[in-house]
């Protein structure tokens, strides 16, 4: 790591009186292994160097400089990869964004048109046309498991956005078989994190609705909440919305578990879209069963599909 990392590391160790023992503790590591860390002549792995920035800053922004730097600074490619990844889990974009220039690679395009589509700049055609030209000049990249992995998750995306279902299952089984090569722990549940949630959305599309209830259930399990926030919190949101109309006590415990959860998430104002579209799924499920108390009505859609349904002739008018 570069020295700059090294200092603001072991100054906040020494500020906040935590030993190279606790942390040797924390990590499993030999507290020899922690000095040799500190003197250069051996390089934390991404995991262990994230849990130290998660212990001593509670600036966010001051961690995404750290793992900046960190990642600027190292040889190994897998560790970048990683950091990619949960940059893009946790939906620290600006931080994903320097990670992809850092490393320039068709693996990093693939994040980069990931980027774009998670932040609405691409059709559905375009993500499609775009992901066909990375993969035409993959070359020798190809041959690496994640990159296998993460262009059928890309290629998944694209036919979820443009309505064509049938290839979805099988691409999905191939990909969950190609995961298991993937070394590297974090990058491989990601990745099948990533396929099942696609598979529960397929299930639910086709109205195989306990296939989708089934890996949904299994996703929003407590570990996941840490490691793979958005897909835990969409996971909720389509549970609320799969059980909209045969359990509204179900579905209504399922959106505000995802508006809660989402909104300890912090994240940036880019997100802002998402938490509309949670308090509107929260409005309709209400509306639906003909609760109307504690309604957000944010949009116009809500608050005309709310008027739609009230007595009085006005209502109706205005609902028009």
């Amino acid at each position: 790591m570069v020295k700059y990392v090294i200092s603001q590391i072991e100054q906040e160790l020494e500020r906040k009186e935590i030993s190279k023992f606790y942390l040797a503790r924390m990590l499993n590591l030999t507290v020899a292994c922690i000095n040799e860390c500190f003197r250069g002549t051996r390089k934390f792995h991404f995991r262990d160097f994230l849990r130290i920035v998660h212990l001593l800053f509670d600036d966010k922004r001051q961690q995404h400089r750290l793992i900046a730097e960190y990642c600027l600074s190292s040889e190994n490619k897998e560790d970048v990869r990683e950091a990619m990844e949960w940059a893009s889990n946790n939906g620290f974009y600006e931080l994903l964004f320097r990670l992809i220039d850092i490393y320039p690679s068709n693996f990093s395009d693939l994040y980069s048109l990931l980027l774009k589509r998670n932040q609405g700049q691409l059709s559905p055609i375009q993500f499609y046309n775009e992901l066909e030209m990375i993969k035409f000049k993959m070359g020798k990249e190809i041959e690496i498991p994640e990159t296998q992995v993460l262009i059928k998750i890309l290629s998944m995306y694209s036919f979820l956005d443009l309505h064509s279902y049938s290839l979805i299952l099988p691409i999905a089984d191939h990909a969950l078989n190609l995961s298991k090569q993937i070394m590297n722990y974090y990058i491989r549940e990601s990745y099948m994190m990533r396929i099942k949630e696609i598979m529960a959305i397929h299930y639910m599309k086709q109205l195989q609705l306990e296939n989708a209830v089934r890996i949904a259930r299994e996703i929003i399990n407590i570990s996941n909440f840490d490691n793979f926030p958005l897909s835990v919190n969409f996971m909720l949101c389509l549970l609320a919305e799969m059980y909209v109309y045969s359990d509204y006590h179900k579905s209504i415990y399922y959106i505000e578990k995802a508006i809660e959860h989402f909104n300890r998430l912090e994240l940036s104002e880019n997100f802002m879209n998402r938490k509309h579209m949670l308090l509107a799924v929260h409005d309709f499920i209400k509306i639906t069963n003909g609760v109307y108390q504690n309604l957000y009505l944010l949009g116009e859609t809500e608050q005309a599909y709310y008027l739609s349904v009230q007595p009085d002739k006005e209502s109706k008018e205005r609902a028009l």
